[in-house]
């Protein structure tokens, strides 16, 4: 039997909009899984967090977290790369100097410039920074106290997304670091090179499944080396129209199951 790797981003394409993974497409990927296929979540979130989601869905399920930085089994992390960390100071320099809220990331740990963001402590979106600890690096010396910690980061504007454009252009001047987007107001930071599409090889590589036979479901910028380098890249629904134009399909939005009707069909 040829087995497949099904890859899914989380925010927007395996999660609904209440963040839950929808009871169907839940039994639908354990079945999957039952019959010799693999499953991993690839999202941009923390590993604590996105862990926590690939364990709800299947206890074998993999985790490829932080866009890539992280991929682990179900006994523990078997890749992981680091945001360079001159370029994490220099970042956060400049976020500090520009009054900009930005998120630092380790494996379980959420480091925080500024006030966390209003949206961030709703129940909507808090679980975007769900973290074992949440820690305030106002401080220069407590930023750099924890900066070997860090693996990769998120920087928000809640007001003028237009400052986005301008400080994006700035910050990819730096060496050794590497930008993309999960939503129009914010700027992933990662170590260079590295985006969910690594990770994605790492993993195929590590399983014996073939470029072609690996599926890849996503919505955002964040998605794109993913989705392109996937045999079978599917956009969703609410995916933005770049992300579309790369797939090889578009499916149904998140809200109504896109991942469990395409795969339905598939299989």
């Amino acid at each position: 039997m040829e087995k497949y790797l099904i890859c899914t981003d989380l925010d927007g394409t395996l999660l609904n909009d209440n963040h839950q993974v929808p009871k169907k497409t839940r039994r639908l990927l354990r079945k999957l899984m039952k019959e010799g296929h693999y499953f991993s979540v690839a999202t941009g979130r923390l590993f604590h967090a996105a862990n926590e989601f690939a364990k709800s869905v299947h206890e074998e399920a993999f985790t490829i977290a932080s866009n890539g930085s992280i991929a682990a089994s179900k006994d523990g992390i078997f890749h992981q790369i680091k945001t360079d960390n001159a370029a994490l100071i220099k970042i956060y320099d400049v976020c500090r100097a520009e009054k900009v809220r930005a998120f630092f990331f380790s494996t379980d740990t959420v480091y925080f410039v500024g006030e966390m963001p209003s949206h961030f402590k709703e129940d909507d979106d808090k679980e975007r920074v769900q973290a074992v600890k949440h820690v305030s690096i106002n401080e220069r010396e407590t930023f750099l106290t924890h900066v070997d910690d860090m693996i990769n980061g998120l920087i928000v504007e809640e007001n003028d997304i237009s400052r986005l454009h301008d400080l994006r252009a700035e910050l990819e001047q730096l060496p050794n670091v590497h930008f993309l987007s999960s939503h129009h107001n914010n700027i992933e930071i990662l170590p260079k090179s590295i985006d969910k599409a690594v990770a994605v090889q790492t993993l195929a590589e590590r399983l014996g499944v073939k470029q072609e036979n690996i599926i890849a479901f996503g919505d955002g910028e964040n998605d794109l080396g993913m989705i392109e380098y996937a045999g079978i890249g599917v956009a969703m629904g609410n995916a933005n129209e770049a992300l579309k134009q790369k797939a090889d399909f578009v499916t149904e939005t998140n809200d109504k199951e896109g991942i469990y009707k395409f795969l339905k069909n598939r299989f």
